[in-house]
C-alpha cells in the first residue's frame, strides 16, 4: 500500500501581510528600503489571488474616495507633483488595507500584530538609543513614535492574553508582554500616550468579559458605561483646561503642549483661508514653503524634516480641506461605531482589539497625526476595522449564515504537495 503524501499547507495572505507589517514597523531603520518591501508584499498579496482581491476592491469601493479626492487636490495643489505622487501612494496603501480584510480573519490579523509589534518592542530593547531629554526612543524616530507603537503593543498583547481561543503559550507571551508595555511607556515620557491607553485597554477587558454576560445585561454595561462617558464629557467640558494643566504639570510636561497651541493657531488661519479643498494633499511641508519653513524655525526642527500641526483635523484640513477631512473622520468614527456594535453582538478578543485601536485612533487624533497617510500601518487598520465592522454586521444579517465572522475570499490557503513518505506526518497550518 502507497504512502499518504504529506501535504503542508501555506497561508500566502499571512505571509505577504506579515512581510508588509514588519517592512512598516522597521520603517526607522531601513528607510526607503521598508517602503519598497512593503510595496513588493502588497504588491504580490493584492496578484496572489487577482479574483478575490477584485471582488474585495468592488465591494468596499467606497473608502478608496479618500485617495481619490487626495489625488484630485493634484489640480488645485501649489505642489502638484506631490500631491500626485503622495496620493498614489496612499492609493496603494489603502488597497492593501482593502484586499487583505478579505484574506485574513481578524483572529490572524491580531496574532500577526503581536508577533509584528513584538519584533519592534524587541529590537527596540536590544537596538535603541535615547534621546537629546532623555526619552527612550528606541528603533523610531523619535519619541513619539516609540510611545506611540508601545501603546498599540499594549492594546495587542493584552487581547491576546485575554483570548480563549488562543493557545496558553501564545497567551502567556501576551501577559509579559502587556506586562513590559508599561515601564516602556514610562522610558517614552509620553504623558498622552500613557492616559490614553488605559480607557483602551479597558474597552478590550470589557468586551471580552461581556461574552460572559445575557443580552440584558451587556444592555445595562452599556448603559452604565454611556453614563460614565457623558459624566466624563461634562467633566472634561467644564474644567478639562484646569485637570489638562495639572496633569501636564505633574507629569513634567509643557501645559501648552510643547507648543502644540501656537502650531494650532497658524493651522486655523490656513484652514480659513482656504476651508473646503485646502492648500493640497501633502503640500504644506514641503522645503521651500516659506510658512512651513518659519515653523521648523520657530521649533528648532531642521527643514524638511518630518513635521506636523499636531492635530489631525487640522493637519488634514489644511491640506485636503474640509471635505477631505469629511472623508477621514466618516472612516474613523464609521469604523470605531460599527465595530462597537459588531462587538456588543460578537464580543470577542479580536473584535475588542479593532475597537480598541479605533477608539486609541480617535483619542490621538486630537494631539497627532497618524492617518491617513502612505506606507502606515494605523492608516491600514483604520480601513480594515471599518471593514471588518461592516462585513461583520453583514453576516449577522444573513439568516442562513450561522457564523458572525466576515467573509473570507476563496482561494486563501496554497497547497504544497511534498513527495510520499513512509509514513504520515501532522498536518501544519502556518
Amino acid at each position: 500500500m502507497s504512502a499518504t503524501p504529506m501535504q503542508l499547507t501555506i497561508n500566502q495572505a499571512y505571509l505577504l501581510t506579515f512581510g508588509a507589517f514588519a517592512a512598516l514597523v522597521l520603517n526607522a531603520m531601513f528607510g526607503s528600503l521598508a517602503a519598497l518591501v512593503f510595496m513588493a508584499c502588497g504588491g504580490l498579496l493584492i496578484v496572489s489571488n487577482v479574483s478575490a482581491s477584485i471582488d474585495s476592491l468592488q465591494r468596499w469601493w467606497f473608502v478608496l474616495l479618500l485617495p481619490a479626492y487626495c489625488l484630485l487636490t493634484a489640480l488645485w495643489s501649489q505642489y502638484p507633483a506631490n500631491s500626485l505622487r503622495y496620493g498614489l501612494q496612499l492609493t496603494f496603501t489603502l488597497m492593501v488595507a482593502v484586499v487583505l480584510t478579505g484574506r485574513l480573519s481578524t483572529r490572524s490579523l491580531m496574532r500577526l500584530m503581536f508577533i509584528v509589534y513584538g519584533i519592534g518592542v524587541i529590537a527596540s530593547i536590544l537596538f535603541g538609543r535615547t534621546g537629546s531629554f532623555g526619552a527612550w526612543l528606541g528603533v523610531f524616530g523619535s519619541k513619539n513614535a516609540f510611545a506611540a507603537h508601545i501603546a498599540v503593543f499594549a492594546l495587542i498583547a493584552v487581547a491576546v492574553a485575554a483570548d480563549g481561543k488562543s493557545h496558553w503559550g501564545m497567551r502567556l507571551l501576551g501577559v509579559a508582554g502587556a506586562a513590559s508595555a508599561a515601564p516602556l511607556l514610562v522610558l517614552a515620557q509620553s504623558a498622552g500616550a500613557s492616559m490614553m491607553v488605559v480607557p483602551c485597554i479597558g474597552i478590550v477587558l470589557l468586551t471580552v468579559l461581556s461574552a460572559r454576560l445575557s443580552g440584558m445585561q451587556r444592555v445595562f454595561m452599556i448603559a452604565v458605561l454611556l453614563l460614565g462617558a457623558a459624566a466624563l464629557a461634562l467633566l472634561i467640558g467644564t474644567m478639562g483646561d484646569a485637570l489638562l494643566t495639572d496633569i501636564l504639570e505633574g507629569s513634567g510636561k509643557d501645559a501648552t503642549l510643547t507648543g502644540r497651541t501656537e502650531l494650532w493657531a497658524t493651522g486655523l488661519g490656513y484652514i480659513a483661508e482656504r476651508p473646503l479643498q485646502g492648500l493640497g494633499y501633502r503640500s504644506f511641508w514641503v522645503a521651500g514653503f516659506a510658512p512651513a519653513e518659519e515653523l521648523w524655525a520657530m521649533f528648532d526642527v531642521p527643514s524638511g524634516a518630518g513635521f506636523n500641526f499636531h492635530n489631525t483635523y487640522i493637519s488634514n484640513a489644511v491640506e485636503i480641506g474640509l471635505i477631505g477631512l469629511g472623508l477621514q473622520v466618516a472612516i474613523m468614527y464609521g469604523g470605531a461605531l460599527l465595530m462597537a456594535i459588531y462587538a456588543f453582538a460578537r464580543p470577542n478578543a479580536p473584535n475588542a482589539l479593532l475597537l480598541a485601536l479605533q477608539t486609541l485612533l480617535i483619542l490621538r487624533s486630537f494631539i497627532e497625526v497618524e492617518v491617513f497617510f502612505e506606507f502606515s500601518i494605523r492608516s491600514i487598520m483604520g480601513v480594515a476595522t471599518l471593514i471588518y465592522a461592516l462585513a461583520g454586521l453583514a453576516a449577522l444579517r444573513r439568516p442562513s449564515t450561522g457564523a458572525a465572522r466576515p467573509r473570507l475570499s476563496k482561494g486563501v490557503l496554497s497547497h504544497v504537495v511534498l513527495p510520499a513518505r513512509p509514513r504520515s506526518l501532522p498536518h501544519t497550518n502556518l
